[in-house]
């Protein structure tokens, strides 16, 4: 079942990016990475806890629930308007960068193709918006055009919260007809300047502390690489997905989707059938009713010469109380009476010829 939680997202999306090369689409990307990254930094957000949807020349990120909004969002702006300004200043291949964005809070869920919630409509619907890149358009000393919630206004910007003043948002409404979709949003759009950190802890561009670097690098490598580690030690079958409702998928897919712990009928193991296990708790082998070690050479298929075993019958000893229905007994194939060896009797052929 899905699990919705309040979380605070953000939406990028470059201008003009569709009119470039591939080489310049792939410069824009690397750099807009970099932006992203730097603003989360300044919000003192790890970006392993940041979670992000990536849509080529945009991003969705959604942030780790519990985050302090108050100071989370005026050091996100503030940390975008500074990334593209350090990024323009050496422009590459796509040339300078310009950004629509947006920010919202509300109740969301993660899906099998993105995220489920208002909150995620929302945003996107801003950052595509007309008023927002009417906004872009019209100030091109601008590298950056903002628009955020009523809520997050609210609750953030109108309070002068930590380095935003709320003079410099104005009130737009969106309404997309196409899309069905009808609300108002407060307008954001700063000249390009840098934006000087205000945490007692500075977050220069292109650098980070040595335990930042720690806690976003090195731990989660390590983390991420024990979670490998303990999921293909732990797998045993392949489930096969199924729709709820299709009266043609298996019982063992059925099961599945009723119980996502299911792993499977012991049949499906390898590929091939496994034999169940008598009551005693030994395995059975349908071969000579004995458990085949896969690391003992001298299995239940190929017993020991050297060490009979009362399990198993030994071809050099008779067993007075097994019968061979391949060799009755008189058979002139079979053992002697005293345990001896067998004694062949070869047919007399004639003599001469061939």
């Amino acid at each position: 079942m899905a699990r919705y939680r309040r979380r605070l997202c953000l939406a990028v999306d470059l201008r003009h990016y569709s009119r470039h090369t591939y080489p310049e689409q792939q410069d824009a990307q690397y750099r807009l990475r970099l932006v992203v990254e730097h603003a989360l930094r300044r919000a003192r957000v790890l970006r392993v806890r940041a979670q992000q949807q990536l849509q080529g020349d945009g991003q969705l990120v959604v942030f780790p629930a519990g985050v302090d909004v108050v100071r989370a969002v005026p050091a996100l702006v503030l940390g975008l308007r500074d990334g593209l300004f350090q990024a323009n200043r050496a422009p590459g291949l796509f040339g300078r960068l310009r950004m629509r964005a947006s920010i919202g809070q509300g109740v969301i869920s993660r899906a099998d193709r993105g995220y489920l919630g208002d909150c995620v409509v929302l945003v996107n619907r801003l950052v595509d918006s007309g008023p927002v890149r009417h906004a872009l358009e019209a100030d091109p000393a601008g590298d950056l055009a903002l628009a955020v919630s009523d809520g997050i206004y609210r609750d953030v910007i109108l309070p002068q919260a930590h380095g935003l003043s709320a003079d410099e948002f104005r009130r737009v409404d969106v309404v997309l007809q196409d899309k069905d979709f009808a609300s108002s949003a407060w307008l954001h759009v700063p000249r390009s300047a840098p934006a000087r950190d205000l945490g007692a802890e500075q977050v220069i561009w292109g650098h980070s502390p040595g335990r930042t670097a720690l806690r976003e690098f090195v731990v989660p490598a390590l983390g991420a690489a024990h979670l490998a580690a303990t999921v293909v030690s732990q797998s045993s079958t392949l489930r096969e997905w199924v729709l709820p409702g299709d009266h043609n998928a298996t019982p063992a897919a059925m099961a599945a989707v009723a119980d996502p712990d299911f792993d499977g009928p012991d049949e499906e193991r390898h590929g091939e059938p496994h034999h169940a296990d008598p009551p005693d708790g030994h395995h059975s082998d349908p071969h000579d009713g004995h458990h085949a070690d896969p690391y003992d050479p001298y299995d239940g298929h190929h017993p020991d010469p050297r060490h009979p075993d009362p399990h198993h019958p030994d071809p050099y000893h008779h067993d007075p109380g097994r019968s061979d229905p391949a060799h009755p007994p008189g058979d002139p194939h079979d053992m002697d009476a005293t345990g001896g060896h067998h004694h062949f009797h070869l047919p007399d052929f004639p003599h001469g010829g061939h």
